[in-house]
This record gives structure tokens, sequence and C-alpha cells, in this order.
């Protein structure tokens, strides 16, 4: 399956976890952003912060799951769950989990495609990987 996962910067070392334990099990990763240069602010760094969003948000659209870990509020991991529940209503994928600390922090977790649930494990289990 291809996976993408949106998360804060600041957690790019959990997220390259995840990564590894997909990638363990035979899956893969659509776009790796934990390998983007920071780039704030983002007017001194136009070019980057245009292809960044691009990949980005074609990656949250044409993956088979999208997981959003929710430990910690971001801004651009909202934009890329837009993205993911726009296309599943459109196509019936991606499959998306909200997982962490935080799943009732904003309405579209509640969305009808989109799961909730505690620890990242649960989705593994819940997808039967």
């Amino acid at each position: 399956m291809k996976f993408y996962i949106a998360a804060r910067f600041g957690l790019k070392d959990e997220v390259r976890g995840i990564y590894k334990t997909l990638q363990e099990k035979g899956h893969e990763i659509v776009a790796d952003w934990t390998e983007h240069k920071p780039i704030k602010p983002y007017e001194e760094n136009k070019d980057l912060a245009r292809d960044y969003s691009i990949e980005d948000v074609d990656a949250a659209s044409n993956c088979d799951v999208f997981v959003l870990i929710s430990s910690d509020a971001g801004t651009g991991m909202y934009v890329e769950l837009g993205a993911a529940i726009s296309n599943n209503i459109k196509s019936g994928k991606p499959k998306i989990y909200v997982v962490g600390d935080n799943t009732d922090r904003a309405m579209f977790y509640f969305h009808p495609s989109v799961t909730r649930k505690d620890t990242f494990e649960e989705v593994l289990k819940d997808l039967d990987i």
C-alpha cells in the first residue's frame, strides 16, 4: 500500500520511525516531507514553498492510506487532510486516519471518511498489516 503521513514538521523523527515500520512491511511512502529543508519564512523561499505544497497535496490525494498524527497542532497538515477527504469523497480513497492524543481537536476529524485511533499500531491492526 501507498502511505502518506501528515504531522507537524517538529514530529519528523517520529514520522521517520513510522516510515521505517511501513517500509519494513513492504509498503511505499508516497512522499517523504521529512527530507524537506526548513523554509520559513515562506516569503523568502517561495519556489520551495510552491514545490513542497504541490508535492504534499498530490501525495495526500493519491495515497492508499493517509494518516494524520494529531499530537501537535500544525497548519499544513490540515490542508493535506482536506485534500485526502476531498479525494476520498470523489474516489473512495485514501483510507483516512487521525491518530494521537488530540483526535477531537478539529471538526474535520469527525468527517465520515475519517477513522480516529489512539496509536499508529491500531491503524496497522485495522488495516490487517
